[in-house]
């Protein structure tokens, strides 16, 4: 296959982002391993030495647990409802939000939830409370405003296989015999499964890297390895620990969304026209 100036002219753009993400990741690992005396993992070591540095580590994992089992759990029945349902309308509601930005929607949380936001506002004018809660500033804060903004994400890539599903085969199931709490779990979710996997680990990664809604909902006090990274580098301007800090969060991520990998392997062998193993 030959190709001709115009074909590499049009590959010119991804060379240079190619160049600029290998330049920036080769910057990032340099200065992770920078010492005063030569290379050093004194950066690391100083990450795994700090036990509050090493708890906002497992508590940024923990909230993206959350995140993600929250998010898979509410998006599969929505992914369900458009896929038997096919009306524009349903599309436009979930890609309407991702129009919108961030740092807007986790503001309109800010309103909402703030001491003196409309939830607050509303209950004590009920009656319900005297004093309002404390619904920002806290985990509960963080994973609401997380879960509203990737959930579009996981309906997308649900909905993305979950239409890809012969109708025949529940019919079939059906025809045979079989309940509908069995054609669910012995062929629905099981063929499914690929989306519910591509969900889970494109939520799981976007929360370990969010940075603006954990800042704003969650303050000081919930801090997580993005904003800690965030605050290393543009307040303390400590780029070496920055880096490290970032390399760490990119190892433990790849580690973390391995199951979820090996889940969307085996279900995909599984699928029409699949591998067979």
């Amino acid at each position: 296959m030959k190709f001709g100036h115009a074909t590499l002219l049009l590959l010119l753009p991804c060379v240079g982002l190619l160049i600029g993400m290998l330049t920036g990741v080769g910057s990032l690992v340099i200065q992770a391993f920078a010492g005063s005396q030569g290379p050093s993992i004194a950066n690391f070591t100083e990450f795994t030495s700090r036990p509050e540095v090493v708890g906002v580590f497992w508590y940024t994992h923990e909230v993206a647990l959350i995140v993600t089992l929250i998010c898979v759990f509410f998006s599969y029945p929505l992914a369900v409802f458009m896929a038997m349902r096919p009306r524009l309308i349903y599309l436009i509601l979930i890609l309407l939000p991702l129009m919108v930005s961030i740092v807007v929607r986790t503001y309109g949380w800010v309103v909402l939830l703030g001491p003196r936001g409309l939830v607050n506002t509303l209950l004590i004018d009920v009656g319900l409370i005297d004093r309002p809660m404390r619904l920002m500033f806290n985990t509960g804060g963080v994973v609401v405003g997380l879960v509203h903004i990737f959930i579009p994400f996981a309906v997308l890539s649900i909905l993305a296989v979950y239409v890809k599903i012969e109708k025949s085969l529940p019919e079939a199931a059906m025809s045979l015999g079989a309940s509908p709490f069995k054609v669910f779990t012995k062929v629905i979710l099981p063929l499914s499964l690929p989306g519910v996997a591509t969900a889970a680990t494109i939520v799981y990664l976007l929360t370990l890297g969010a940075i603006v809604t954990p800042l704003l909902l969650g303050g000081q006090q919930q801090t997580m390895l993005g904003t800690m990274i965030y605050n290393q580098m543009l307040v303390y301007y400590n780029f070496p620990a920055a880096s490290a800090s970032a390399i760490l969060l990119t190892a433990s991520a790849a580690i973390a969304v391995i199951p979820f990998q090996l889940i969307d392997r085996w279900a995909t062998r599984k699928l029409p026209g699949g591998e067979q193993s």
